[in-house]
């Protein structure tokens, strides 16, 4: 089947952000290495009736379509009231027949990666038409597969964060090492 068939997809919203506002205006520099939103964000606009259609609900998929780095995120409610800035594509899968989450998996694979680079190839920044993006073929498994799949990604996404803390306590543990050696040493 085809991604239009269990999705809606739309665009960003293309507007100025603003440093205050009621919602935040998410950008692809608001994304870490690990595809993670990155805090404290710093882009706003105020919602009014034009906007409002923009407003992200709870498993909306977005994608960056634009650029040299394509990745997916899922958004959830605790972020709090958000739209996406006209970089992305907003993707609204019927949840009856895909989990959100298991979307973002696919689209953040390396073999639909190099995909969505050939869509691209050819133009000085690459992109994504909509046309292409909802003629993206999609296998899917039941929805338990689906649910183990996301289970999985959940704790890979655990254990980097215990990763990245360990390390970032080894570099500090070395760092006071090295500066009471050097320090006790030159007294």
């Amino acid at each position: 089947m085809q991604l239009g068939e269990i999705a809606k997809i739309q665009f960003g919203l293309y507007t100025q952000p603003e440093d205050a506002g009621n919602t935040a205006y998410l950008q692809a520099k608001h994304f870490d290495e690990w595809n993670r939103v990155t805090s404290p964000l710093d882009t706003f606009i105020n919602i009014d009736n034009k906007s409002k259609g923009h407003l992200l609900k709870d498993g909306d998929i977005l994608l960056v379509g634009k650029g040299f780095r394509t990745f997916a995120w899922t958004y959830g409610e605790a972020i709090g009231p958000a739209v996406a800035s006209s970089i992305f594509f907003v993707i609204r899968p019927d949840r009856k027949r895909v989990l959100p989450e298991f979307l973002t998996l696919i689209f953040n694979a390396p073999q639909t990666q190099s995909y969505f680079h050939t869509l691209g190839a050819g133009s000085s920044i690459p992109s994504i038409r909509k046309s292409e993006l909802e003629a993206f073929p999609v296998a899917l498994p039941p929805v338990e597969v689906q649910q183990k799949a996301i289970e999985i990604k959940k704790l890979h996404d655990h254990d980097v964060e215990l990763s990245s803390r360990v390390m970032a306590e080894k570099k500090r543990l070395f760092q006071a090492i090295t500066q009471n050696l050097i320090y006790q040493h030159n007294g």
